[in-house]
């Protein structure tokens, strides 16, 4: 395989610091307001086999303004394209904490035997 991780990590960075720059956030931020469109979509097609009332978003790409447009543009698309789901709640933790939460996450699963 020939994707690093590192290199994903540095752009999502450099998007990251765009979006907190006023002069840059308008060339960024149809990126998130994509990827809140897929997360919206993406948990309409879940819920068509589990029952989710609450969705925990951890991860770098939801940190700061980007994130939360990202999560404002998912609640958007439960509102208008399936409004049988804008029940769903969503969760965040603090920054720091979704910066290294999926890792955290990840670490705690239980064992499958």
């Amino acid at each position: 395989c020939t994707i690093k991780h590192e290199d994903h990590a540095q752009c999502l960075k450099l998007i990251q610091k765009a979006m907190a720059n006023p002069s840059e956030t308008d060339y960024v931020k149809d990126l998130y307001v994509t990827v809140g469109v897929y997360l919206g979509y993406a948990l309409a097609q879940y819920c068509e086999f589990y029952a989710i009332d609450h969705v925990m978003i951890l991860g770098r790409v939801s940190k700061g303004a980007g994130g939360d447009l990202m999560l404002e543009t998912a609640k958007k698309v439960l509102q208008r394209e399936f409004p049988e789901y804008a029940h769903i709640e969503f969760h965040t933790a603090d920054d720091h904490f979704k910066a290294v939460g999926q890792c955290i996450a990840a670490a705690a699963l239980p064992e499958i035997k």
